[in-house]
């Protein structure tokens, strides 16, 4: 009974012998038929996965950087004596955000004052970031002070 179960056990593993070389066999001639070894198809497989993973990142990446170097509507350049500085109470309204577009296009200093109850602030966003433009959220019932090259330039009142 013994022989028998070493018998079994010595006829399974060569037939698991034969089928382990036919499948290094068959793995062999298929590297040297297509040149490629295993290793390198496998690590070929990882960096195509690595860039399908990459690609929407650094699209995202791209967009924001164009996003950073927003373009802004032409501006006039005006010398330092020439260029105003200007206060708009309620900028982000349709009637200021013109008069902002206006101005800043002339090439002045614009600061837009703005409690965006009724105006918006999307009225005024591409100027945001332009050096002669500052955007502030304030109500001009309460006082704002504005400090500047006289130190306080502006303060705005209603009493």
């Amino acid at each position: 009974m013994m022989k028998r179960v070493i018998w079994l056990i010595s006829g399974l593993n060569r037939r698991m012998m034969k089928l382990l070389f036919a499948l290094a066999l068959i793995a062999y001639i298929a590297c040297k038929y297509t040149n490629v070894s295993i290793q390198e198809h496998g690590e070929m497989k990882i960096e195509q996965r690595i860039d399908e993973a990459v690609a929407p990142l650094r699209e995202k990446i791209r967009d924001l950087e164009q996003s950073f170097s927003q373009k802004y509507p032409p501006v006039k350049f005006l010398s330092e004596k020439d260029r105003k500085r200007i206060l708009i109470t309620g900028g982000a309204g349709f009637v200021g955000s013109h008069l902002t577009d206006k101005l800043m296009m002339d090439g002045h200093e614009v600061t837009v004052v703005d409690n965006f109850f009724t105006g918006r602030k999307r009225n005024v966003e591409h100027w945001i970031g332009h050096e002669n433009f500052e955007l502030i959220n304030h109500d001009v019932v309460e006082p704002l002070y504005i400090e500047g090259d006289m130190n306080l330039l502006c303060s705005l009142c209603h009493g």
